[in-house]
């Protein structure tokens, strides 16, 4: 099995030369089970296409791998409106079939400033074929004039982390050909795409941990692709469907479609919240909708109607903008175990729904994915067994000193975590010790903080390196200056370990399910002293060392302690505290690797990864 880089057929990645020949060219080389690279650079690779696929792996051997290496490697389509079909990514369905196909690691961008209202897709599959196998995994697809992630004819399609974004037509279009395709996707996020966040078709479809907003049409099961023959949506987060409803079903008079929501929510959409109608059969576990509802025409918050049948657990239907929390019109029997309704002006229920239990209060939202717990570079995907992370074991090691990224944004192979948003994190033109720029995390709010690295992605055995300061101790900081590893979770929820400055001490300190624990502390902190430390983590020990910046690197460990709490996340940095604190360089070693020290002698901008391989080493940026 060889690895074949594009770069070595000539891809630029520069952003201006035209890469689609050499890396089609990678892709027709490439035998059975080999891994297809597409290097991060600093700006994109330009692909073209005349019609269909730019990037395009029709007949490509099975098992065959297609990587970049995280954000920085991005496709990005040139302009080419002439209102053909055109997509960044994909393959002829009907041209073979292809087992064993695996994308990963990607940005598709469709360039949709330039390339009309129609033409450019992200990925996609057509026209229709049959039997296709493959997995897509840590995919962005953005900015394309028609749909983000499209299929047809496939067998079985597994997706894992995929974000699709800001596209004109679809967020996710699952639709098969002929036969009934199986669709198994975990960790999606769809956000504002002006159609559907997913729209689901032919074929039996799995979706658990879904967030989604913004989107135009909200989410919907319909009949333009042929009728589902089953759709399971679990752990779904659907917010401000600014057209439509939250989840809606348009499919043709008795399609018998056997539904299970379990553990939805809609918020705020423009419609209802739940429109239960033609598909005939609904198993409800849990659902909950809040701000939904407009007038006339029976759209109530939850309207069940035509030939739909309800058997539902738990219904939560609150703050309705019109009619009742429920209303029911199909000659079909429904029944909910359990119903809380508040503040819907039309009342409880309009209809004849069998209700065992009913209670008039307000009901807090669901336990379902934010904003930063799904998507492309997240480290977990809720229930997703632990087992299916994949992690990140390659020997590989990652630096970044800041100097390459945008200043006063946030980097962008970065994702804010815990309770940050973009507005707390920012790499600001500011010489450290080892570059030109730091990342700053400043902050208006005391609260559990943190940003990954994304690049990375996840990591069980893994030793960091830092270079911060704390601005101002004097002014007792709550905890900063955080190294974080085995992050996962999100506000309220969060877990990690992390190095930290607390109490004028040094610590090492962990947070598991929201809780917080110290493991051990030491030291004395300077303020406005940059600082280097090493972390690492070795099955359940954990061991730390920290010293100033203009000293050598002690052979000792200040902590060394053990934990068997946590034993995989994402790696970064954070803080608690309201006050600035800087980084001016982090490395990752990953696979038994160390993380590398910077080197001081130069302030030249530094962002790469080292990964050994099978067949040697492969250096990045």
């Amino acid at each position: 099995m060889a690895t074949l880089n594009v770069q070595d057929y000539g891809a630029a990645g520069d952003g201006s030369t035209d890469d689609t020949a050499a890396i089609n060219d990678a892709i027709a080389d490439a035998g059975t089970g080999d891994t297809v690279l597409i290097p991060a650079t600093a700006d994109h690779y330009l692909v073209s296409s005349g019609n269909r696929a730019a990037v395009d792996f029709t007949g490509v051997a099975d098992d065959v791998t297609i990587t970049g290496e995280g954000p920085g490697s991005r496709l990005k389509m040139d302009d080419v409106t002439d209102g053909k079909n055109q997509w960044v990514l994909g393959a002829e369905a009907d041209g073979g079939t292809f087992s064993g196909i695996t994308i990963r690691q990607l940005t598709l961008d469709g360039n949709r400033d330039d390339n009309g209202d129609q033409s450019t897709a992200g990925f996609n599959l057509y026209p229709g074929g049959s039997g296709h196998d493959i997995r897509i995994e840590d995919v962005v697809a953005e900015n394309c004039a028609g749909t983000g992630m499209s299929f047809s004819g496939v067998g079985s399609v597994t997706l894992r982390r995929i974000t699709s974004r800001n596209n004109g037509q679809h967020g996710f279009d699952f639709a098969g050909a002929d036969e009934q395709p199986d669709f198994d996707a975990r960790s999606l996020k769809a956000v504002d795409n002006d159609g559907t966040g997913i729209d689901f078709h032919n074929g039996n479809h799995v979706v658990e941990d879904l967030y989604c907003d913004s989107n135009r049409s909200g989410t919907k099961m319909g009949h333009t692709g042929g009728d589902a023959d089953s759709v399971v949506l679990r752990n779904a987060n659907l917010r401000n469907a600014r057209e439509n409803s939250g989840f809606r079903e348009t499919m043709r008079d008795n399609a018998g479609t056997d539904v299970t929501l379990d553990n939805v929510q809609v918020i705020g959409a423009a419609l209802h919240g739940f429109r239960l109608s033609n598909s005939g059969n609904y198993t409800i576990t849990e659902i909950l909708t809040d701000g939904t509802g407009y007038g006339p025409q029976n759209r109530a918050p939850i309207y069940i109607t035509d030939s739909a049948s309800v058997d539902a657990d738990v219904v939560r239907s609150q703050n309705g903008r019109y009619g009742p929390g429920v209303r029911d019109d199909s000659p079909e029997s429904s029944s909910i175990s359990e119903y809380y309704h508040y503040n819907n002006p039309g009342g409880a229920v309009d209809g004849d729904v069998d209700i065992g239990s009913r209670y008039n209060e307000e009901s807090s939202e669901l336990d379902v994915p934010g904003p930063n717990d799904v998507g492309a570079f997240t480290s977990s995907s809720g229930t997703v067994e632990e087992e299916e992370t994949e992690l990140t074991t390659k020997p590989a090691t990652y630096r970044t000193n800041f100097s390459t990224y945008e200043t006063g944004a946030v980097p962008g192979d970065w994702t804010p975590e815990y309770a940050s948003t973009d507005d707390d994190w920012a790499a600001v033109a500011e010489p450290s010790p080892a570059g030109s720029a730091v990342l700053r995390f400043d902050s208006d709010t005391s609260a559990r903080h943190a940003i990954s690295y994304d690049q990375v992605g996840t990591a069980a055995d893994v030793e960091l390196l830092g270079l911060f300061r704390v601005s101002d101790l004097s002014q007792s900081p709550t905890a900063g200056g955080r190294l974080v590893l085995r992050g996962s979770g999100s506000s309220g929820d969060e877990s990690g370990y992390f190095v930290n400055v607390r109490d004028s001490r040094f610590g090492v300190w962990k947070y598991d399910g929201g809780s917080s624990d110290r493991l051990v502390e030491w030291g004395d902190p300077s303020d406005d002293q940059w600082y280097f430390v090493r972390f690492r983590a070795t099955d359940d020990r954990l061991r730390a060392r920290v010293w100033p910046a203009d000293a050598d690197e002690p052979s000792d460990w200040d902590a060394d302690t053990t934990d068997a709490s946590l034993t995989s996340g994402w790696v970064g940095v954070g803080s608690y505290s309201e006050f600035a604190d800087d980084w001016g360089f982090l490395s990752v070693g990953v696979g038994g690797e160390s993380a590398p020290m910077p080197d001081m002698s130069t302030t030249e901008p530094s962002r790469s990864a080292v990964i050994q391989t099978i067949d040697g080493t492969i250096q990045t940026g």
